[in-house]
């Protein structure tokens, strides 16, 4: 329905106005420490769900300075770990009109570590394993970061419920979703690039319903049979190609020793330079009238502007 739609449209570009001010330049200030800064970052960015880079995280965390190679083999180097593999790093997104998983598979870490130094033209290997992988995985090196940062800890007055261990090919993309936690996303080694659309985009972002296929071993797509999935329909690879020209997108790169807080049900997309290792830490999000208002937004928006697709592939 047009009308609904256009109202939706306007709406979005209301919020979007009083919410980020008109735009959405992510500052980077330092870790709030004090009662009162850690006060302040709440009310500034953690109430109004807005994006923030941090510095000063994880300086005294050891993985900053020890998290070489080298190291890293001593450590973890046959420790069992989880990994995605896909034929084009493109796992958790539509390809070919699906909506494609990866392959998992155990080897151990000096497996894993040999076959990134020696990439193959047709496979890319993701350590993105995110059920408090960590602990499960990479429990030897939890001397190295804070697994219950204490700041915040403060700010969301609890532990986190998962942290995750990130490595991977610069070929591996997390294409354009949303979660609903508060991220925490501290870069070790190496780059990520994130691209986020705030959550006010919703009536702009399309959903489609794709069928879900699987990757084999052999790097060929194998379907789960009657399944499907709603997922976004924009270039997987850079959202912001066809994304519509009213959506307020924008780019953060986020480097060795600094950290993104990233609010629950911001749109991200995010890619990294080869071998990068990131720790994040998931934090359960607040259930108030931020979360309610999302919530309207994206069932109007699915209701009357978004077609129920079926494709029948």
């Amino acid at each position: 329905m047009a009308t609904i739609g256009n109202s939706l449209e306007a709406l979005s570009e209301e919020l979007y106005s009083l919410y980020i001010s008109g735009s959405v330049p992510v500052q980077t200030i330092n870790k709030p420490e004090t009662p009162a800064a850690i006060s302040s970052f709440y009310r500034k960015y953690v109430s109004k769900n807005i994006p923030v880079k941090l510095t000063g995280c994880t300086d005294n965390w050891d993985a900053l300075k020890k998290w070489e190679d080298d190291y890293l083999l001593d450590k973890i180097g046959d420790c069992t770990v989880t990994v995605a593999v896909t034929p084009n790093g493109l796992a958790d997104a539509i390809h070919k009109g699906q909506f494609t998983l990866p392959f998992e598979t155990s080897m151990l870490f000096k497996e894993f570590l040999a076959e990134l130094r020696n990439p193959r033209k047709d496979r890319v290997l993701y350590l993105q394993n995110q059920n408090d992988s960590f602990n499960s995985e990479f429990s030897n090196l939890l001397l190295d970061i804070e697994s219950d940062p204490e700041w915040a800890r403060e700010v969301f007055q609890m532990s986190p419920d998962a942290v995750n261990f990130w490595m991977g090919d610069t070929r591996a993309i997390s294409s354009m979703h949303k979660d609903p936690y508060e991220n925490v996303y501290s870069v070790i080694r190496g780059k990520k690039r994130f691209t986020l659309f705030p959550p006010t985009d919703r009536p702009l972002i399309p959903y489609r319903t794709f069928p879900v296929s699987r990757y084999t071993e052999e790097g060929t797509l194998k379907s789960e049979g009657t399944e499907k999935v709603q997922w976004i329909d924009l270039d997987q690879e850079n959202p912001v190609r066809d994304a519509p020209p009213q959506c307020h997108p924008v780019v953060v790169e986020v480097g060795e020793g600094e950290t993104l807080y990233l609010p629950s049900m911001w749109f991200h997309h995010v890619q990294q330079t080869h071998g990068t290792i990131a720790v994040n830490h998931w934090y359960d999000i607040d259930y108030g009238p931020s979360y309610g208002l999302f919530e309207v937004l994206d069932t109007l928006t699915r209701d009357h502007v978004e077609l129920p697709i079926d494709d029948g592939l």
